[in-house]
């Protein structure tokens, strides 16, 4: 088989995901009938090929295996990561050129005015505090070139179509900024020109030009088009996306194909895959590779969106505390939501990606007080360095729950790594309780408090401003840290259940392994719909939709037989990005299949547009009558791949087994000390029941019930609190 055909042939019978956080590296390994094993490492940012292997070789040893044979049986390999982020963060990326459209020339400071971006709320709301997001160019290497292509223009009695040349491109500006350029010693050149989202020919015009100059001096100088990148509307955005490109995409592209070879090399004979920031997923040739920036908190979803359907849940609430951050998702009717645009490390790009919210709040957040001795937790994070029980200098949130007897210090990891309660309460007693006056314990608990009822709230909020009842919501909670403080963040709210998993810590992982193997395609279009068209407009209007997907299904098939996946085997799905005439912003709208030859297929575009909207704002706020704009058509272009299945069991006593009773740890929870039974995760059989006050633990998380509260674990393994 070849390398690239058991990516997709789903011919081997393991599946290999991870996850590489910025704390611990998850790896899920899928065996043959669905089942799951866990495997970590230590994240390592500087050789990731290194905790890979690591996480790998973890997950493996528990079935018996080392992790040569795992690769050599692997159909499906798929790598998750925040690299590309972190290249971002730190300004380690390469150094860009930047051709623009003349007028155009402080566009990258420009910003849209979005300079609030990345503030808290308070900050936002005083515009002298606003700060300019450090940009990904500098302005000395920014040129322009005299040209314009036209937009299209439909008001009045004036009617010219988009994609005419009102400017020709000006060829010697083209050379001599490329020239100039080049001599400042850019190693990437990106191109943006005004309206190339409706007509790139003015862009690969100058791209054509550009490569030949860098051809001629002997140089290994990328040249990027935004319309390749991203061709859509709202040049800032788009912007964005091609200074993402150039910038970080490229260079983590090498990192991730060490990773590859890492795999390859201990027996993996395909193509290692990565997350699409809107779900899916793609090898490491994809030309977009920018859209792969937030992979990790992706594989959640993705994983949601599993379990709804194995379970057959229609709504659920996703709630992921890891080492930095809670982040909360929306599935509705079984679907994940897609915003259009992403807002990444101060940056608004042309992004489509899945709607999640998010709070400083994770297990690694640095906890600390004030001048004025208030508390605040993050935005710092220890990352690898667990806290100050471990490798680092200051208090976090897993110190206090060390401290407070939620986490056993001894069995982080399953015992690879000792944790030093002693330094976690000296800490705790130094940080917050002295200066405050406050017993220690009291001091600690206090401080979970706080932080458990910020996610609460965030909870809360996620559901209703959306105007969702959370009583019609399942509640599914995952991440290293989600099991040791769910009993606090959905203390006081209705959902419809309360669901985890044992493999709540590499849930994220297990989600990149269900993900499809999707590339999404956009082309930004300006089209009207009046109320009033005739017959023969609605018929023109199909014919120019119907001709952007056909030249995007082009697109796609050839893209994926370059990454080794058999045309005949993709199928697509279809949609577009529309609004009533005089809004300004457009609604992405799912159709059900991509036919549109005439006057009937625009009428059920129409009407699906029309039910979606409703769906988002009350009845009467529908404007028909106004007419309908069309600004983007968009594809989905979905190929084979080996999927993980949910396996069910024979249900046992409500009474778990001997084996699974490790003992009693007495934990100061809320207001005193409690003696909690102390369960392991393994020994535990589908129809156990553990009442509270107990902890189940394992090695990669802990999940804590409180008095008065029991789980369940059904005939899948997933745990019911109630």
């Amino acid at each position: 088989m070849s390398s690239t055909a058991a990516t997709v042939a789903g011919a081997r019978d393991f599946i290999l995901a991870l996850d590489a956080g910025g704390t611990m590296t998850d790896a899920i390994l899928v065996k043959p009938d669905g089942t799951f094993t866990v495997g970590k490492s230590i994240s390592r940012k500087e050789d990731q090929a290194l905790s890979y292997r690591e996480s790998v070789a973890d997950a493996a040893q528990a079935l018996g295996l080392d992790s040569a044979a795992v690769h050599r049986q692997c159909g499906a390999d798929i790598y998750c990561g925040t690299g590309m982020l972190n290249t971002i963060l730190t300004g380690t990326g390469r150094k860009v050129g930047l051709m623009v459209t003349r007028g155009f020339d402080d566009i990258t400071v420009m910003e849209g005015g979005l300079t609030y971006l990345g503030q808290s709320q308070a900050e936002g709301l005083h515009q002298q505090l606003h700060k300019h997001t450090r940009p990904l160019v500098d302005p000395r290497n920014v040129v322009t070139v005299s040209e314009r292509m036209g937009g299209g223009c439909y008001q009045g009695n004036i009617h010219l179509p988009a994609g005419h040349t009102l400017i020709p491109v000006n060829e010697r500006q083209v050379r001599e900024g490329a020239s100039k350029l080049l001599d400042a010693g850019c190693e990437v050149i990106g191109i943006l020109f005004l309206f190339s989202f409706v007509d790139p020919r003015h862009e690969h015009q100058a791209r054509d030009i550009v490569a030949a100059i860098v051809a001629e001096r002997g140089l290994d100088v990328p040249v990027v088009c935004s319309a390749d990148v991203a061709p859509v509307a709202k040049e800032n955005s788009r912007l964005k996306s091609l200074l993402f490109q150039c910038f970080a995409a490229e260079q983590v592209r090498g990192a991730l194909l060490d990773v590859e070879r890492e795999a390859q090399a201990s027996g993996f004979n395909g193509r290692l895959l990565t997350l699409l920031s809107y779900g899916g997923a793609v090898n490491m040739d994809y030309p977009r590779l920018y859209e792969t920036m937030i992979s990790g908190p992706i594989g959640g979803l993705i994983g949601a969106q599993f379990i709804a359907h194995e379970l057959g849940l229609t709504n659920i609430v996703t709630a992921d505390m890891g080492g930095t951050s809670f982040d909360v998702g929306l599935l509705v009717d079984g679907r994940i939501g897609i915003a259009k645009s992403a807002d990444i490390a101060g940056h608004r790009l042309a992004l489509p990606m899945v709607q999640l919210d998010s709070a400083g709040n994770g297990a690694g957040s640095v906890v600390w007080l004030d001048e004025y001795k208030r508390l605040h937790v993050g935005p710092e994070s220890a990352g690898a360095k667990v806290g100050i029980c471990y490798q680092y200098d200051r208090l976090t949130v897993t110190d206090i729950n060390v401290a407070l007897g939620y986490v056993d210090p001894d069995y982080f990891l399953g015992g690879q790594i000792k944790l030093s309660r002693e330094r976690a309460l000296n800490a705790l007693r130094e940080t917050i309780a002295e200066p405050l006056g406050l017993d220690v314990y009291a001091a600690g608990a206090g401080v979970l408090g706080i932080i458990n009822g910020e996610m609460n709230d965030l909870l809360r909020t996620m559901v209703a401003s959306k105007g969702y009842d959370t009583h019609d919501f399942t509640m599914l909670y995952y991440g290293g840290a989600g099991p040791v403080h769910m009993y606090g963040f959905a203390e006081g709210i209705e959902f419809k259940d309360v669901i985890t998993l044992p493999w709540a810590a590499g849930f994220s992982a297990f989600g990149a392994a269900c993900a499809e193997y999707m590339h999404r395609y956009d082309r930004g279009l300006r089209v009207l719909i009046p109320a009033n068209a005739s017959e023969a407009d609605k018929r023109a209007t199909a014919l120019e939709i119907d001709r952007a997907w056909r030249e995007l299904e082009a697109e796609a098939r050839r893209e994926m037989a370059d990454e080794g996946v058999d045309p005949a085997t993709v199928v697509f799905r279809y949609g577009v990005s529309a609004r009533y005439i005089g809004q300004i912003e457009s609604f992405e709208t799912a159709l059900s299949n991509g036919e549109m030859n005439g006057p009937a297929d625009i009428q059920r575009m129409i009407d699906a547009f029309e039910t979606m909207y409703s769906k988002v704002y009350p009845e009467g706020a529908k404007f028909s009558s106004a007419g309908y704009s069309l600004t983007t058509v968009n594809l989905e272009a979905i190929a084979p791949k080996p999927q993980p299945k949910l396996r069910q069991y024979p249900l046992a006593d409500a009474t778990p087994s001997a084996a699974a009773y490790v003992g009693t740890r007495d934990v100061f929870h809320k207001d005193g000390w409690l003696p909690f039974k102390i369960y392991e995760m393994v020994e535990l059989e589908p129809g156990n029941v553990i009442a509270g006050p107990a902890i189940i633990r394992d090695p990669m998380t802990t999940v804590v019930i409180p008095p008065a509260r029991e789980m369940w674990m059904d005939a899948y393994k997933i745990l019911h609190y109630r």
